[in-house]
């Protein structure tokens, strides 16, 4: 099918100069963790405002890291929401981790805060929010309560590069923030992502455990020597460590992996950055066509930008209720994309109702809002850099078409 608006693959064209970055780190002697990563974080840090920052190769390994540097062991029990991609979970079922899923506020798609403080046990070592769609979960009432119960937070801001909170910028609320480049995002550089602390003990934790090393307390050894051999007084051998002279107190140490950002990803992502504020303002004005174009449409409501957030519209949400149409979101869904070539993807299914979470015993009815959201509700509509005015009023057509379609039966 050729769609009038398709659900692009990239949220923004890249062009010569992304080329031209790419050019001259091809000619540097290395790939791999080298200057050009180097100077993306630092340069992602100053804009956000975070004290540190380590370039990953995605959100998802940076969700993997931020879970090691906490130190989430089995039957930790940690409360995030169900109104996400699956892998802000993952981290948590591979630790053996219990998840407690909080609901959904209606309107932001954001976890609800009051719904979290009845799940806290003293089991419960951490909360994971994410700032769905673009916009910032309403983080003070969630930072209250984490200090309440001295509870770690982390922030999921794979939709959120820039999106702020009462001026701050998200992933620097929490104690680590996760950041996505994925092609779909906001500021891409094709896969790859971002971790951010402003927390020294997590930092010296994140730094070695995300770029292959281990971790662990050392000591100097005794006898510096490796069965007879000593370490050679001129050549030094990279792969042998402090294998020589320390060992790990207790044989305690921290596995790391390799989650390492590549010299090409970040010459485009220092690129992407310097354009961010742009990006984001052009899928703010987007939203706000989109928002007065379905304003006042009869079985239609809109998305709020609540006062405290500074949305910057990864996904574009409104509300489509059936019962006033009269006829089903299935059938709006079908209409849009099949009368009007208007291609639609839902963002997220419940991830308590995958078959994955069935089988650990989560069931219907757990999250009644987010339930209701997804499967009654909400509707996200294709929104993107690139998109034409004529594109953009085609959807506001499609919608109000669809609407009186429906509503004569």
């Amino acid at each position: 099918m050729e769609w009038k608006v398709p659900y692009s693959g990239i949220s923004n064209r890249l062009g010569l100069e992304e080329a031209e970055a790419l050019v001259r780190v091809l000619e540097q002697d290395g790939l791999s963790k080298g200057p050009t990563a180097a100077r993306f974080e630092a340069e992602f840090a100053a804009r956000i405002g975070a004290k540190h920052a380590l370039a990953m190769n995605s959100c998802s390994t940076a969700l993997f890291l931020s879970a090691q540097i906490l130190g989430l062991r089995e039957d930790d029990e940690v409360i995030t929401t169900p109104q996400t991609f699956w892998v802000t979970t993952w981290p948590m079922l591979k630790h053996k981790c219990t998840i407690r899923f909080a609901d959904i506020d209606a309107n932001s798609l954001n976890i609800d805060p009051a719904t979290i403080e009845p799940l806290i046990t003293e089991k419960t070592k951490a909360i994971y929010v994410v700032h769905h769609g673009g916009q910032a979960v309403d983080m003070d009432p969630v930072m209250v309560i984490a200090r309440k119960h001295n509870l770690r937070v982390v922030e999921d801001c794979a939709h959120a590069p820039g999106a702020t909170y009462r001026g701050q910028c998200v992933g620097t609320i929490g104690d680590v923030g996760c950041f996505s480049f994925h092609s779909l995002k906001n500021m891409t550089t094709g896969e790859g992502g971002m971790l951010v602390t402003g927390d020294e003990k997590l930092w010296e934790y994140a730094v070695p455990l995300g770029t292959i090393h281990m971790y662990g307390e050392m000591r100097e050894r005794t006898d510096k020597r490796i069965g007879p051999y000593r370490e050679p007084a001129y050549y030094r051998d990279w792969h042998a460590k402090q294998s020589f002279n320390m060992d790990y107190v207790n044989n305690q140490f921290e596995v790391g992996n390799n989650f390492r950002m590549s010299e090409l990803q970040a010459a485009v992502g220092r690129v992407q950055l310097t354009k961010l504020d742009r990006l984001n303002e052009g899928r703010r004005e987007i939203a706000r066509r989109l928002d007065e174009g379905l304003r006042n449409i009869p079985g239609i409501s809109l998305q709020v930008e609540q006062p405290y957030a500074y949305h910057i519209y990864h996904l574009y949400t409104f509300f489509y209720h059936p019962e006033v149409v009269g006829a089903s979101k299935d059938d709006f869904i079908r209409y849009m994309e099949q009368e009007e070539g208007v291609q639609i993807a839902i963002r997220y299914f419940p991830v308590h109702l995958l078959a994955e979470f069935r089988a650990l015993g989560f069931k219907y009815g757990d999250c009644p809002v987010a339930e209701k959201q997804y499967f009654e509700h909400q509707i996200q509509l294709p929104i993107y850099n690139q998109l034409t005015d004529e594109q953009v009023d085609h959807m506001i057509g499609a919608v109000r078409r669809a609407v009186a379609r429906l509503s004569k039966g």
